[in-house]
This record gives structure tokens, C-alpha cells and sequence, in this order.
């Protein structure tokens, strides 16, 4: 692929992929797992919800990084590395000292009503340093950063498999499957090994397991673009195959819940059969449903719109700043309103309507724009 020509259809699936997670992240409050704040009304739906999308949002969202990085390395192979500092790390950085500590406390003071910020603020650093860090440098960017652990987490990802992305030639594979496209599926089995063989050892939320297998789907994202013209037709001949397999393995893990040893399987892997089965399972989820999303906004999204630079620029200041939105203006919508769906209406709306100022803000000063990593 040429580095100026642009698909498309991968800037709105880079778009539509990070703008799930101000979905994603307004629901919280409304399950039964643990978040920052949490609702009184609680329900199944938003248990169903998250378990679906939960296991393969991440893994669109590295596919599309990859395609981002083959882009970036093309344009700016100078500058590469110079630029992902500047638009991962010094936004994770700055996000963590003035940013995060907001949710932070509005987490506390949930359950401690009485709680001043500067009072909080004043013993933040005794509280970060007593996170439950363990042995895993992705925990402490996850307790660093919550929601941000993703931008050192891809920093770390790109550097380590620049070596390798630099040199890597897989034409003979893609011509491989151009002849026998349904081979497709056979890439979905490294990330189903590395779920059965590391989660029991690194069974936490962005562990070294996990990390493992965003970077698999970073990779095909990489070689996806990099030999798009031959790629493309591979998955369009597995359209159908990849959607079966993510509605089949979707509902197979949220049926997981209702059978006591799986569920304590999903939630506390060990070397057992059931884990085995839930490690497949999540593995054809974190393969099938990417892919097949590339697949159709291919076919139905692949057209341009004065809109659309604007959109791409503000992907990343706005994932930065979102769940801030959501936590700081969750917390008081959840104490002012006794309704539970409007209580997640007026999270969405407020989180988009406040995002689109954000924005327009920060992309007017060089330092802001610096700070959000927006180029230019």
C-alpha cells in the first residue's frame, strides 16, 4: 500500500471503535462488576453488555493501532519513534498527574460523602504508591492510569516489535490464503494458546496474557494493511464465517456466566478443562469479531466526508478525557436522579456534548495539542 493513500473505511472504523468506549465506559455504573462509581439501579443487560463487547472491543482497537503504526512508520520513518513518544507517552504522563486523580477521588467519594479534594489530593501519593501493583509492569500502568493504560501499553508494544515490523514479509502467507481463504481462522488459535496457557499464571485485566494477545492482533493489523490488496478479498470470502463464529462464541461466553464452574473459570483461570473451554471461546471472540467489522465497514463505509479529518484528529484527546467526563459527571447525575435509564442517557449525552468543546479547545493552543498528542 502507498503510505499517502487513504482507505477510508479504517479511519471510520478507528473512529466508531474508539467512540464504543464512551458506550462502553456510560454503562459501568449499571453492572455488577467493579468500576469507579457505581448506580443503585444495576441490571443483567449491562452485565451482557460488557461480557460482549468486552471480549474483542480491545482487540479492534489494537487491529486498527497496527494499521496505524504500518501508516505512521511509511509517512514518518524518521521521526517514527520521536513521534510515538510524543503522542503516547507525554499524554499518558500528563494524564496521570492531571487527569486521573479526578477519578480517583470521585471513586472515594462515593463512599466517603464528606471527602474535600485537597484532603485527597494532599495523601495521593501515599495511595498511588499502596495500589495493588503485584509483579506485572501492565498492572501499574492500569493503577497509574486506569483507562490510559493503553497508550504505554501500545508504546511498549510498538517498540518492542519495531524490529521485527521493520523486516516482516508475510506476501507468501497472504498468497497462502487468497487460495484457501477459510486457513483465515487458523490465526485466531495463537491468541486461544495464549489464553489457556498464561491467563492462570496472569489471569488480571491487561496482564501479560492479555498484553500478549493485543499484540497478535496489532500484528495482523500491521500486515493486514500492508498487503491490503491482497488481504482485503481474504476476508470478504470469510465475511459470513467470521460473523457466525463471533455470534456463536458470544453467546457461548455470556451462557459461561450461567454455569457456576465456568463462570469461576472466566474470572479465575487455572489449568482445568473449563478453562480451556472459555480460553477458545475468547479467543475466537478477540479474532472473529474484529475481522469482521474490518470486513463490513469495507463494504458499506468506505467514502470520505469533510468531517472526517476532524473526527480523526479528536480520537485521541477525547479517549483521554472521556471517562473522566463520565466518572465526574456520573457521580452527580447518579445522586440527583433516581431513574436509571435517564441516569445513562444524561451520562452519554453529557460525555458528547462536553467532548466536542473539549476538543475544539485543545486543538486551538500548541501546548494543549502537544499534551493530547494531536499532530501538527
Amino acid at each position: 500500500m502507498h503510505p499517502k493513500e487513504r482507505i477510508h473505511y479504517l479511519d471510520w472504523l478507528r473512529i466508531s471503535a474508539f467512540a464504543l468506549l464512551i458506550l462502553f465506559h456510560s454503562w459501568q455504573p449499571f453492572n455488577h462488576f467493579h468500576w469507579l462509581i457505581k448506580s443503585p439501579y444495576k441490571t443483567v443487560l449491562a452485565d451482557i453488555l460488557t461480557v460482549f463487547f468486552h471480549t474483542w472491543r480491545l482487540y479492534l482497537i489494537f487491529f486498527v493501532s497496527g494499521v496505524g503504526t504500518f501508516l505512521a512508520l511509511k509517512s514518518r520513518q524518521q521521526q517514527f519513534l520521536k513521534d510515538r513518544f510524543q503522542r503516547l507517552i507525554i499524554p499518558f504522563l500528563f494524564g496521570i498527574i492531571f487527569i486521573i486523580p479526578c477519578q480517583y477521588y470521585y471513586q472515594k467519594l462515593q463512599k466517603q460523602p464528606d471527602l474535600l479534594f485537597w484532603d485527597f489530593m494532599a495523601h495521593y501519593p501515599r495511595f498511588i504508591a499502596t495500589r495493588p501493583y503485584r509483579f506485572d509492569l501492565f498492572q501499574w500502568l492500569l493503577e497509574l492510569g486506569i483507562h490510559l493504560w493503553y497508550l504505554p501499553s501500545l508504546y511498549i508494544m510498538t517498540i518492542v516489535l519495531y524490529p521485527l515490523l521493520k523486516h516482516m514479509n508475510a506476501s507468501r502467507t497472504i498468497h497462502v490464503l487468497t487460495q484457501r481463504p477459510s486457513l483465515l481462522m487458523l490465526f485466531a488459535l495463537p491468541v486461544m494458546l495464549t489464553f489457556m496457557l498464561l491467563k492462570p499464571i496472569f489471569p488480571e485485566y491487561t496482564s501479560v496474557a492479555d498484553f500478549i494477545t493485543y499484540a497478535l492482533l496489532f500484528v495482523y493489523g500491521y500486515v493486514f494493511i500492508k498487503e491490503h490488496a491482497q488481504a482485503l478479498p481474504v476476508l470478504h470470502k470469510n465475511g459470513l464465517r467470521l460473523l457466525v463464529a463471533g455470534i456463536l462464541s458470544s453467546i457461548l461466553l455470556i451462557g459461561c456466566l450461567l454455569v457456576p464452574s465456568l463462570k469461576e473459570a472466566a474470572f479465575h483461570p487455572a489449568y482445568t478443562v473449563n478453562h480451556s473451554i472459555v480460553a477458545v471461546l475468547l479467543g475466537i471472540s478477540a479474532f472473529s469479531w474484529p475481522l469482521y467489522f474490518v470486513n463490513l465497514y469495507s463494504r458499506r463505509f468506505n467514502f470520505s466526508s469533510k468531517l472526517l479529518p476532524e473526527f480523526n484528529r479528536s480520537v485521541l484527546p477525547v479517549y483521554i478525557m472521556h471517562q473522566t467526563i463520565i466518572v465526574v459527571g456520573g457521580y452527580y447525575i447518579i445522586a440527583l436522579v433516581k431513574n436509571g435509564i435517564l441516569q445513562f442517557i444524561l451520562i452519554v449525552s453529557l460525555t458528547v456534548l462536553l467532548s466536542i468543546p473539549f476538543y475544539l479547545l485543545v486543538k486551538k493552543f500548541r501546548l494543549s495539542r502537544f499534551l493530547f498528542g494531536i499532530r501538527g
